[in-house]
């Protein structure tokens, strides 16, 4: 199984913009996302804050895109995502669900949904009792298959700046210790701090990716059986930097991260993940 990656792509209307910042965002926008789809795989995911304001407006223009490429696209949702719409008319607009499980032959996918609803106060993660039960569940019954879980907000205290007011899930040690109970542990996939991160604790690897603002670029997941490659594919080209930079840092709500690309360590990760049942 191959899977495809977009860290935080912060899509945005720039209704506030000049006509060559909205020129400019549209060219960046669209190259980005036509490298992230042309990539082969099974499935296209986004790690959460997909769009900038979630307005109608934005979700009805990025899915419009999404749609004609025909790809199997999942959205995780980002905090930035649910700024402006109630959660049921995100679903409704987007046709994604709130969190779900998907199983193939060697490895269960597991998407949640790790944000509040409408409250640019906070921008925090958290997981309700559903979802903290419904997790505990998917991972006793996920048997001999490995398991990659993507959520927009990092585990407390895993990859960088994770410990940070705002930037981890609540309550903090919940989530790590359900992952802990799981023999032969697993994979799992957040973004929301901007910075490339891979880290290891126990037997969890955690894999956080960068806004494509501060990296161009997107993740590509290979799943063999026992092993999971991670690999990191820039999108290199001058005029696309050029573009970014002539309208982020007037993006209101974006502020670029220094050093976001991190380290080779946090680039590339290749794990042999032991079954659950061993």
């Amino acid at each position: 199984m191959r899977l495809a990656l977009l860290g935080d792509l912060h899509y945005s209307c720039m209704s506030h913009g000049t006509e060559e910042m909205r020129a400019a965002r549209f060219r960046a926008y669209e190259h980005m996302l036509k490298a992230f789809l042309k990539e082969d795989a099974d499935y296209h995911i986004s790690i959460g804050d997909l769009t900038h304001e979630g307005t109608a407006e934005e979700l009805r223009s990025i899915f419009s895109m999404l749609t004609k490429s025909e790809r199997k696209f999942i959205h995780v949702l980002g905090n930035h995502d649910t700024y402006s719409l109630p959660k049921h008319e995100i679903y409704t607009l987007s046709g994604q669900e709130r969190y779900r499980a998907i199983d193939t032959p060697h490895v269960r996918l597991i998407f949640l949904d790790t944000t509040q609803e409408m409250n640019r106060e906070d921008w925090g993660g958290e997981l309700d009792e559903e979802q903290l039960t419904w997790i505990k569940g998917q991972l006793a019954n996920s048997h001999e298959k490995q398991v990659l879980v993507f959520g927009h907000h990092p585990v407390f205290d895993t990859t960088a700046r994770s410990t940070l007011d705002k930037l981890y899930i609540r309550p903090q040690n919940e989530l790590r210790g359900i992952f802990n109970s799981r023999p032969g542990g697993g994979i799992y996939f957040c973004g929301h701090n901007h910075m490339n991160s891979i880290v290891k604790q126990e037997e969890w690897h955690y894999v956080q990716t960068a806004a494509c603002l501060d990296v161009p670029a997107y993740r590509v997941i290979e799943v063999h059986e026992g092993e999971v490659v991670v690999a990191h594919q820039r999108m290199l080209d001058a005029d696309l930097m050029n573009d970014i930079q002539s309208f982020c840092h007037d993006t209101p709500g974006f502020g670029p991260v220094a050093n976001a690309v991190g380290e080779e360590s946090d680039l590339i990760l290749s794990v042999r993940i032991t079954s659950a049942a061993q």
